[in-house]
């Protein structure tokens, strides 16, 4: 059996609706499960996609429920952590994909890469620290605004290299997620918390 986590914002879908009596649906179940699909889900967001976000870990939930949604500052009010747990074999018509891999099998060959031509590199080009602009654009996107230094000899200075499969990669790990494709039934959500910032979480943030 393996344990997974989903938070739900104030007022989110899965704030209203609660899972424990309804289950988990993507916002597009009819789209097609493809690697595009699935790295412009976690790249991008989850409009029109036919993938469900679990993560393994309870505090990225947690950081999910409380800073995501609407009036998440508001004392009373409180989102929800939810405790989902998927044993095998699994529900009938429900998948599950671990994003790293999968967009780790689409990646060309490095002695393939023409960062000029058809096959571009999926790697940055930017400073050791372009990737916390990466993962924390809210606060670290100052990181991802030019590239120092740049490469010796004319030529048009080279912009950031940002792909859709490196962001992927870099959010799929930086909030433990797994992605589901398909219905997931309530039997498998077995618990929700209310949780909220507490003063000291505030002044963490």
């Amino acid at each position: 059996m393996a344990i997974f986590y989903k938070g739900a914002g104030v007022g989110t879908h899965w704030y209203i609706n609660d899972s424990r009596e309804v289950g988990f649906t993507a916002i597009s179940p009819t789209t097609q499960p493809t690697v595009k699909a699935l790295t412009t889900h976690v790249a991008e967001g989850t409009i029109n996609s036919p993938y469900i976000s679990l993560t393994r870990s309870y505090a990225v939930a947690w950081d999910y429920a409380v800073r995501g949604g609407t009036d998440i500052r508001t004392l009373d009010k409180r989102g929800y952590v939810y405790k989902i747990e998927i044993e095998i074999p699994l529900p009938s018509g429900l998948e599950i994909f671990d994003p790293v891999k999968e967009v780790a099998k689409s990646l060309p060959n490095p002695i393939d890469l023409d960062s000029e031509g058809e096959y571009p590199f999926y790697q940055h080009n930017g400073l050791p620290n372009f990737l916390l602009g990466v993962i924390d654009p809210w606060r670290m996107s100052h990181f991802r605004i030019g590239r120092q230094p740049q490469p010796p000899g004319p030529g048009v200075p080279c912009p950031p290299n940002l792909t859709p499969q490196l962001e992927a990669l870099a959010k799929a790990l930086r909030d433990a997620e797994v992605l589901l494709y398909g219905h997931i039934p309530p039997s498998c959500v077995k618990n929700r918390f209310e949780v909220q910032f507490t003063e000291l979480d505030e002044e963490e943030s």
